[in-house]
């Protein structure tokens, strides 16, 4: 039997592995918000050049084919890429239309502007009462970080809210679709789980927190099979003409 994933691969892998397969023949591709790198060094993997880009680069081990750059998106400056990658971070770059105006700056002609985001306004109270449910568990067991869990609310949609309170404010799905279409070509959008991340990124990275991840995504995508939750996760590919 195949040993799963740790927490922390299960999340790069399934990312990835979408991004593999919408990048097939980009070989220069700039990531926002690449975090630890590990997206980067999969798609680097993969054939793809990548500029590894963050605010704060906390594990930037060498690779190759991976070129690391610390500093302010808005403020980047390269030359054109075949795709602009945003790993859950668009949501938090303001000025959202000058996030995406920097993003057109920096994308060859014909070339892709892809975000792998989340839908702040798409989980409904049914979803976030599963997501919450299974959160508190995870705590109660002594397999998830107490700290992670979100203060208690008896509305889990104002619970969520207020998880996500930020100054600036965080974009909505529908101010990105927005946003990107008024300077892009939006080619595809797609809905998906998004709430396992969440969730596997309080699980320990062990074999214990593998299993507890696996089944975690396998949940959520059965309720999402069934009706019974609301896809979080937002997928934009848009064109650069």
């Amino acid at each position: 039997m195949a040993v799963p994933p740790s927490p922390r691969a299960l999340r790069t892998e399934q990312t990835a592995a979408f991004l593999r397969e919408v990048l097939r023949g980009r070989r220069r591709v700039l990531e926002v918000g690449c975090g630890h790198g590990d997206v980067a060094r999969a798609l680097a993997a993969a054939g793809h050049e990548v500029t590894a880009l963050d605010l704060e680069l906390p594990d930037p081990r060498p690779a190759p084919s991976v070129a690391y750059a610390q500093g302010d998106f808005l403020a980047f400056d390269a030359a054109p890429f075949d795709a602009v990658v945003f790993t859950a971070s668009l949501h938090h770059i303001a000025p959202l239309a000058a996030a995406i105006e920097r993003a057109a700056a920096l994308t060859a002609p014909g070339g892709l502007v892809v975000a792998d985001d989340f839908d702040l306004d798409a989980p409904d109270a049914a979803t976030l009462r599963w997501y919450y449910e299974v959160q508190e568990l995870l705590v109660a067991a002594g397999v998830y970080a107490a700290d992670r869990l979100d203060p208690p609310r008896a509305d889990p949609v104002a619970r969520w809210r207020d998880a996500h309170a930020h100054d600036p404010p965080l974009h909505t799905g529908a101010q990105l679709r927005r946003a990107l279409a008024e300077r892009l070509a939006i080619r595809e959008r797609r809905r998906c789980e998004y709430l396992y991340r969440y969730l596997c990124g309080g699980l320990p990275d062990d074999a214990r927190g593998a299993e507890l991840a696996a089944y975690v995504l396998a949940a959520e995508r059965r309720g999402l099979a069934e009706g019974r939750l609301v896809p979080t996760g937002l997928r934009i590919l848009a064109d650069r003409a």
